[in-house]
């Protein structure tokens, strides 16, 4: 389990310089198109989908640039890397590691005294969720996280 975790901390720098292209790509582009509405819907959407195309494109081929520094794999119940729509279902159950407490920081939000504040509650509820969720997985014999479990994937030693 430390392997996979230290890999996923090095998989969200990563997932943040692949962002961080995407926002500068979007910058450059409304700078064109100024009067571009619902910019910031917009905005969250390249990104989603920029990272979606990454972990995707990566897990089809087996490893992303974090799984193969810890030289880890991602495989599906046959050994082989997922298929298209096992790496989307991956991809998409994968948010279950960020969004709950991103959500429950929106919602506190505008109850917190200070901007300060409210990136404070958001980073902690996140890393507090981080650790719930990734012991969740030893409730299991394989202990495989459970977003692997419900996409039919698994991670293993490359």
């Amino acid at each position: 389990m430390r392997r996979r975790l230290a890999s996923l901390l090095y998989e969200a720098l990563v997932g943040l310089a692949v962002v961080l292209v995407a926002v500068a790509l979007f910058s450059l582009v409304t700078t064109f198109a100024p009067a571009l509405p619902h910019q910031r819907p917009l905005l969250l959407a390249s990104c989603f989908v920029t990272l979606g195309g990454y972990f995707i494109y990566c897990w089809r081929h087996g490893q992303t640039l974090a799984m193969r520094a810890w030289q880890l794999k991602i495989v599906d119940g046959a050994g082989h890397p997922p298929a298209m729509g096992r790496a989307c279902l991956r991809f998409v159950l994968g948010w279950v590691w960020v969004a709950p407490p991103l959500a429950l920081a929106a919602l506190a939000r505008p109850h917190a005294a200070s901007l300060g504040a409210g990136l404070a509650l958001g980073c902690g509820a996140v890393l507090a969720w981080v650790v719930v969720w990734s012991f969740a997985c030893v409730l299991r014999k394989d202990r495989q996280f459970w977003h692997d479990v419900l996409a039919g994937t698994r991670i293993v030693m490359a």
